[in-house]
């Protein structure tokens, strides 16, 4: 009898312990599948400095349709940007100053699903109260801020405006660089640059005219500056964002921070 008792009781803590097990092993499985759809929820975009303030807004609009959407934005050079995608960062959509960064990634596979989503203006702007309308006013100690032309295109198209109208060598030694536009522009408001090379929509932070800084000209190049975008992973919500910029919403958010389509 004892062993018959002594087997009923084995028996009993051998299926409790089974039980114990699949009941882990179901939390597991819900926990992965919890982090798993997590996951799904962010979105990590690398994005031109130059967009640093469209973008939020464009994020609260997307976010309408995807409340649960964790987004971060990583802002910079466009060509800064490529590179660390290049290396492995870990992005799901690049939003490019240009065309050529997002094409060199689509090259190697890093892209898809791109899209040209905006136009934008290079203007050359001055100190606020200066009297000076040309770089070719500058003085001996006075200077010109543009951005790295290796990293930063509107430091490429400010550099390409120079060569091509005859005023680099003459302003070569008046030149300071920036790692994005952003830097341009403050180096200007600082007085720490006398003349600045940005895109129209940097003077109009939160849709309103910067009263700090004077714009001098707008900049005739021999081609449209275009920004093109494209997802650079497999994230549902990149291709819901890709999507989400070819909307009339997205659109109209780009052209209220003086972007044109």
């Amino acid at each position: 009898m004892k062993i018959k008792h002594f087997l009923i009781a084995l028996v009993a803590i051998c299926l409790v312990l089974a039980g114990c097990s699949n009941s882990d092993s179901g939390d597991k499985k819900d926990s992965k599948k919890s982090d798993s759809n997590d996951k799904k929820q962010e979105l990590q975009i690398s994005a031109a400095a130059s967009l640093t303030d469209v973008s939020k807004d464009l994020e609260k609009e997307f976010k309408k349709d995807h409340p649960d959407a964790k987004i971060t934005f990583n802002y910079g050079g466009s060509g800064a940007l490529r590179q660390q995608i290049e290396k492995g960062a870990p992005v799901d959509v690049f939003m490019s100053a240009n065309t050529k960064d997002v094409d060199a990634l689509k090259d190697k596979k890093k892209a898809h699903d791109t899209y040209n989503y905006a136009k934008n203006k290079l203007v050359l702007i001055g100190e606020k109260d200066s009297d000076i309308k040309s770089v070719k006013d500058l003085k001996d100690g006075q200077k010109l801020a543009i951005g790295e032309a290796k990293s930063v295109p509107a430091g490429k198209y400010a550099t390409q405006y120079l060569q091509d109208n005859g005023l680099y060598d003459g302003v070569k030694d008046k030149l300071v660089y920036a790692k994005d536009v952003r830097q341009v522009l403050n180096y200007v408001e600082k007085g720490n640059a006398q003349l600045g090379y940005v895109y129209k929509t940097d003077l109009y932070p939160n849709k309103t005219k910067n009263d700090k800084v004077r714009e001098i000209e707008q900049v005739k190049l021999k081609k449209p500056i275009v920004y093109e975008a494209g997802a650079t992973s497999d994230n549902k919500l990149a291709k819901d964002w890709m999507k989400f910029l070819k909307s009339d919403k997205a659109k109209k958010i780009m052209k209220e921070y003086k972007f044109e389509n």
